[in-house]
């Protein structure tokens, strides 16, 4: 999973306390930065943005003018965490910082420009990593999840006989007749690769096999052009927490479940059906049945 530390700039310019504003307008002219970190014996003590420097007489400290209250995260932290604590807090940057010394800074455009690489040009659906992102989030907020994995059948056929230009068109269609399926309070919807579409809910296992039957029915249902047919097949797998959170296994619980669902799906396609149900699991983060490594 792709984290701050990657995208962030390092060793960033830093001011200290004592600077006059005058002195840190034009470094951040110079600098064409909206905001500096503000260090005392290299230790992060606040910060100070271009917004506080216009509000401020030139020569007044910039102890007087900062911030102190600053939002921070570690190198480690994934982007879309960072992204919640920029929307949350509605800032443009983050400090990122190891101890109570900063390393780093994440602006807002960067933050986003580097997401947009995880969207979906053609449905505007987040990418599979997303989908892993948000299965994680849920299981650490102690929710229980299921992945609903589908699979339009043939849809190679729509491309040879078509071409891709049509193609591209289904799947945005069938993106959009999805996207009306799912419920924004309980389902997050993304396109995982191809002709596949994968959805992880905080749906009980049933409620997510009702779910899959009406995301496949909706697609079957809709009206195509003239000579497409276009259908799916759908895999479920879901799971129930056996214990709280100990030991950090939940990315290998996401991974099993999404490849639970994924096989489930071309079950159904091989044997003509609409749904395959994976089976319960029990997401145990104790006592895992294989060898797990101390870091993800």
């Amino acid at each position: 999973m792709q984290t701050v530390g990657e995208i962030m700039t390092k060793e960033p310019l830093t001011v200290e306390p004592e600077d006059s504003v005058a002195r840190v307008a034009e470094l951040m002219e110079r600098a064409k930065v909206g905001g500096l970190p503000v260090v005392e014996d290299g230790r992060l003590v606040g910060i100070i943005t271009s917004r506080d420097i216009r509000r401020c007489h030139p020569n007044r400290l910039i102890a007087d003018a900062m911030t102190r209250e600053v939002v921070t995260v570690r190198p480690a932290c994934s982007l879309w965490e960072a992204k919640d604590l920029l929307e949350r807090h509605g800032i443009e940057r983050l400090v990122a910082v190891e101890g109570d010394h900063p390393v780093g800074v994440v602006t807002k455009s960067a933050l986003y420009a580097e997401l947009g690489k995880h969207t979906d040009a053609l449905t505007g659906l987040q990418q599979a990593e997303a989908l892993q992102r948000k299965a994680l989030e849920l299981l650490r907020d102690g929710k229980e999840i299921a992945i609903v994995f589908l699979d339009l059948d043939n849809f190679g056929a729509v491309d040879k006989e078509l071409g891709h230009v049509e193609g591209d068109k289904v799947l945005c269609k069938v993106a959009k007749v999805l996207g009306g399926v799912v419920e924004e309070d309980s389902d997050h919807l993304f396109r995982y690769a191809g002709d596949e579409f994968a959805v992880v809910t905080v749906k009980p296992l049933e409620e997510a096999r009702k779910l899959a039957l009406r995301m496949v029915n909706a697609i079957s249902e809709e009206e195509w052009p003239p000579g497409i047919k276009v259908a799916a097949s759908a895999g479920v797998a879901g799971g129930r927490r056996a214990s709280p959170r100990q030991g950090g296994l939940e990315p290998y619980a996401v991974s099993d479940l999404i490849n639970m669902a994924s096989l489930a799906s071309t079950k159904a396609k091989k044997e003509g059906r609409q749904v395959v149900v994976a089976g319960e699991i029990e997401l145990r983060e104790v006592d895992c049945a294989r060898q797990c490594p101390e870091t993800v």
